[in-house]
């Protein structure tokens, strides 16, 4: 590997003259005019090292953090993303498919020079992503978002073929940035409506402003059009979508959401920054409410092992009361409130203008890594700061509401609102909880019902096997009282014949005879024939401490399958 290596100082460059941010077929660009160095190397996204360590630990730490997530094919990151490697988190910008967004954040423990590593890893080294895509390392975004952030601008001015009613309701229709990720979550056809037309993965949004900051850090600005994303009426036919903002005179006119991020080099802060642009010859332009959403943490209600933030709750500076499945719960100023044993809800569990920042975590102290504070800090309207246990998209939120109607706006034709700022705050310094990772033999270590051995795992077939367990056990007491995660590789012969369920990962307390974990493996989710794939279960072991516990394998009896590896990871919380 001989990367190019371009060493530059300086304060802004301009990488886009033209507003609107469109999907770009221009020449990678190598900017000149910023402080630290850029790492060209063909085979990752061009990588800001502001870390202290060498280009090589750069570009080994981008590998590992990339490589972890599991994408492949277009959706992965490639060479015309970015990577910002600073001493305390390193964050991927996927600039294909997407505006600028942030699909990958990994906290960074700060150590001087090469010495610099990751804070959170599974117990075979994958680094976790603080954000849901490809939190697994399975490869895939969740299926409520567009990626790791959730965004929409809620709009009240009827369609054609809409509810007049909807005018004095919550909305019309949604609008956002048009990205790639179709939407997959059967929950919100409101939002899968409008997954035709969106950009392909190969799409390249070059941003629009690239600026170093004073402490050496940098400053990303994309720029697209705010268009319908969402399709409120009661077909949900996705008519319209993609469609430019409509204003209460029912003209449709290009209005622009430019969105960015501030990286530090030496800070536990990300600040994610908005600005609604009013073109001139526009009316002026109101909005009916605000930019609602937030970064998106991990999914909900199954939380990846070594992310249950949904346990402890901490508004930084008052008192706040949340409902709870209609129970008003208080959250007292300055404490952690202990919310993990509760029942979990099937409606979403919200907060939102607290008016200071919010965090939550695994534990009730600010753990390294697993523990996540958010807060508005722009030059105002800033009171509206919240999280979602998002139980209809499936994924815990952190955000709020940015750029209100009646504080921020209305704007005339030729302005533009406020630059809005969220920050996340993620801390590095504080170890706690035992990580540990266990690995099973599936042909030796672990008991089976159907199928048998080959020299690299455990399989069945059609035709010589009836439904039931491949592989059980191994009726372990060491698991703990925390959280486990089990890694299953799997694959198939035919990964197209139909999308039926093929396998069943479980898991089973042996003790109360419990089935306290599945998940459905479809024939579909396998990337490729022949191939083992990660396939991941979460699961909670409250209260199973010392209990015989067991991950198991339940075949369908539809399709060739062979388990290749069973491990077990376990968290303390």
């Amino acid at each position: 590997m001989n990367p190019r290596h371009v060493a530059a100082v300086g304060s802004l460059l301009a990488m886009c003259a033209c507003s609107g941010g469109e999907a770009s077929e221009t020449t990678r660009q190598t900017p000149s005019a910023l402080m630290g160095t850029w790492i060209d190397d063909p085979a990752l996204p061009l990588v800001y090292n502001a870390s202290g360590a060498s280009d090589a630990r750069a570009l080994a730490l981008t590998k590992a953090a990339l490589a972890g997530l599991g994408f492949s094919g277009p959706e992965a990151p490639n060479h015309d993303d970015r990577v910002f490697v600073g001493k305390r988190y390193l964050a991927w910008i996927d600039q294909t498919g997407f505006y600028g967004k942030m699909n990958g954040l990994w906290v960074l423990d700060g150590a001087a020079g090469d010495a610099l590593d990751f804070v959170v890893k599974d117990p075979d080294g994958r680094p976790v992503n603080v954000f849901i895509p490809g939190e697994d390392g399975e490869g895939h975004f969740a299926g409520g978002y567009k990626g790791a952030e959730h965004v929409e601008f809620p709009n009240r001015v009827p369609e054609a073929n809409d509810d007049p009613a909807c005018a004095q309701q919550d909305w019309c229709n949604q609008y956002g940035l048009n990205e790639a990720p179709p939407f997959t979550n059967t929950r919100i056809p409101w939002w899968s409506a409008c997954n035709a037309g969106a950009p392909s993965f190969a799409a390249k949004f070059e941003p629009v402003v690239l600026q170093s900051l004073p402490d050496g850090g940098l400053k990303l600005v994309y720029e697209g059009p705010l268009v319908k994303e969402a399709d409120g009426d009661s077909v949900k036919d996705g008519d319209a979508c993609h469609a430019d903002y409509l204003f209460p005179d029912k003209v449709r006119r290009r209005v622009y959401l430019r969105v960015g991020y501030e990286l530090h080099p030496d800070s536990n802060d990300v600040d994610r920054t908005m600005q609604i642009v009013n073109p001139t010859g526009n009316p002026s332009f109101a909005g009916d409410m605000s930019l609602i959403g937030g970064f998106v943490m991990t999914a909900w209600p199954n939380a990846n092992y070594l992310k249950r933030i949904n346990r402890f709750w901490r508004p930084e500076l008052r008192e706040t009361t949340i409902n709870w499945a209609g129970e008003g719960i208080r959250l007292p100023g300055g404490a952690w409130t202990d919310l993990h044993a509760r029942p979990v809800p099937t409606s979403d569990v919200v907060v939102g203008w607290i008016d200071q920042p919010f965090t939550l975590g695994v534990t009730n102290d600010y753990a390294a890594g697993r523990t996540a504070t958010v807060s508005h800090v722009g030059p105002s309207d800033n009171q509206d700061v919240g999280g979602c246990l998002c139980a209809v998209h499936g994924a815990i939120e952190m955000g709020g509401g940015l750029i209100h109607a009646g504080i921020s706006l209305p704007i005339a034709g030729g302005q533009s609102t406020i630059e809005a700022r969220r920050r996340l705050t993620v801390p590095n310094a504080l170890r706690r909880g035992d990580v540990r990772g266990r690995t099973y033999d599936v042909v030796n270590g672990l008991a089976h019902g159907i199928g048998r051995a080959d020299p690299d795992g455990w399989y069945a077939t059609t035709a010589n096997d009836a439904r039931g367990h491949m592989i059980y056990g191994p009726y372990a007491t060491d698991w703990g009282g925390g959280a486990a995660q089990a890694v299953v590789q799997l694959k198939v012969d035919n990964n197209s014949a139909d999308d039926g369920v093929v396998v069943t990962l479980e898991f089973n307390d042996f003790t109360t005879n419990t089935v306290f974990a599945s998940r459905p493996i479809r024939r579909r989710e396998f990337r490729a024939p022949h191939s083992f794939q990660r396939f991941t279960l979460q699961g909670n072991l409250d209260g199973r401490a010392g209990h015989k516990l067991e991950v198991r394998v339940y075949w369908h009896d539809i399709s060739y399958v062979k388990v290749g590896s069973v491990a077990v990871h376990t968290s303390d919380f």
